[in-house]
């Protein structure tokens, strides 16, 4: 049997490798542009939220998109565009231009994380959906890892402007990559029949006959996993990007580290994550394995994960570098431990024509509470002059996400053909 859908994950794990780097840099580049545009902490923040605007506001349209028109070109435009804005970004002259580009790679990142669940349910069986999952989300932690010690070191021997231009050239090579190899299992050249045939075999929403192909925009809206998901993503990434747009930040004015140290001591909560990230999908299909219910074995370390997230309030407490960073480690640990399980109990409740548009509403109404973040840590901090503020609401914010995912997801709030409903189709196996 050939492996043909493993590569595809290893892509999607790069991209999102990239989609990352591509959102740190500024983050590192912050205290430069304090200094070099004259804008405050609390300016700085709407700055590192800009990419978030087109980003957010696009989650739906792109999961639409991504359904009509496929994976293949839909996103590897998508990664063309981001880099392209990426690069642009070395044009800046004042934070108006830098809120341009920026909103332009939130255009260009947008299909990103709908696209990686069309992948995860289109190519790959149930048993191995978790840990597939992981790999994809295992790019963000590895993107940051890599990419903190990459960031400083160009922006220390080179320049603010060579960071921009390094890292967006990257995803424009990846996503004309990705055109190239990219296509359904029944049309890849890569894959074999007895490939296809595991795939088909094992995909419970394709073989069990009552999965429908599509919901209403009511029927979806009203879903208790569909809205569970999506207000648990909101309280996910509001901790996920206080970390990555202000830690480097965090890092220097409260643990007064140099920049060079900010980017080594900065990137191993990252590796924490990325073994937070490999643990949540493999530890949650080996119970899938043992019997349990798909969202029962899901939910189970969504919950968790966020738990452990609050972790990141003890390091503002902690003087020696060796506990911020086993604190911070903890937290973000837990926060892709969340993450890498999210993706793939995503594709599980979609009908199943919908996937995109399912992970289009999730990350939408998740990328509002990662919309806040910067912004609302940016004013607390200015407001108060110090770290404790910001990381106070974000254990709150935490704690509120673990409630959400434990009490709201249900196996039992699954889609399933509905003959009365005319909103939902009847279920049909694809040819």
């Amino acid at each position: 049997m050939t492996k043909t859908r493993w590569w595809l994950i290893g892509l999607l794990l790069i991209a999102n490798m990239i989609n990352y780097i591509d959102r740190v840099n500024l983050s590192f580049a912050a205290p430069h542009f304090m200094q070099l545009l004259h804008i405050g902490p609390a300016e700085m923040g709407v700055v590192l939220s800009a990419f978030l605007w087109t980003y957010f506001l696009l989650q739906v349209p792109s999961g639409m998109a991504l359904d009509r028109w496929g994976v293949r070109f839909v996103f590897g435009g998508a990664a063309i565009l981001w880099g392209a804005a990426t690069m642009l970004t070395a044009t800046i002259t004042s934070a108006t231009s830098l809120i341009i580009w920026r909103v332009l790679l939130g255009v260009g990142e947008a299909p990103s994380a709908p696209a990686g669940t069309k992948v995860l349910s289109q190519w790959l069986p149930d048993q191995e959906r978790g840990f597939a999952g992981s790999l994809n989300i295992a790019g963000v932690p590895l993107g940051v890892f890599i990419g903190s010690p990459l960031i400083s070191w160009l922006l220390a021997t080179y320049s603010w402007q060579m960071v921009f231009i390094v890292t967006g050239l990257l995803a424009v090579l990846w996503g004309i990559g990705w055109i190239a190899y990219y296509r359904l299992p029944e049309h890849h050249a890569g894959a074999n029949d007895a490939e296809r045939n595991h795939i088909l075999a094992n995909n419970a929403r394709l073989t069990r006959g009552d999965v429908p192909q599509r919901a209403s925009w009511g029927q979806l809206l009203t879903n208790r996993n569909v809205m569970g998901l999506a207000l648990g993503h909101a309280t996910l990434l509001f901790n996920l990007y206080f970390f990555i747009t202000w830690l480097p930040t965090y890092l220097i004015e409260r643990h007064h580290m140099t920049m060079i140290h900010t980017g080594i001591y900065g990137s191993i909560p990252w590796l924490f994550g990325l073994a937070g990230a490999l643990a949540g999908g493999a530890a949650s299909d080996r119970l899938v394995r043992r019997g349990w219910p798909l969202m029962t074995a899901r939910k189970a370390f969504l919950g968790l994960g966020m738990i452990l997230s609050m972790g990141a309030l003890v390091s503002v407490f902690t003087e020696t570098t060796i506990w911020t960073v086993f604190w911070l480690s903890v937290a973000v640990f837990g926060l892709m431990l969340t993450n890498s399980v999210v993706w793939s109990a995503n594709a599980e409740i979609a009908p199943l024509m919908q996937g995109g548009r399912v992970a289009g509403i999730q990350n939408c109404v998740g990328n509002a509470g990662g919309l806040l973040a910067p912004v609302i840590a940016g004013i607390l901090l200015q407001s108060t002059g110090n770290w404790s503020a910001p990381l106070i609401l974000a254990a709150f914010v935490a704690l509120a996400g673990a409630g959400i995912y434990t009490f709201m997801l249900s196996d039992r709030g699954r889609f399933v053909v509905n003959e009365r409903s005319p909103g939902i189709e009847a279920a049909r196996l694809r040819p």
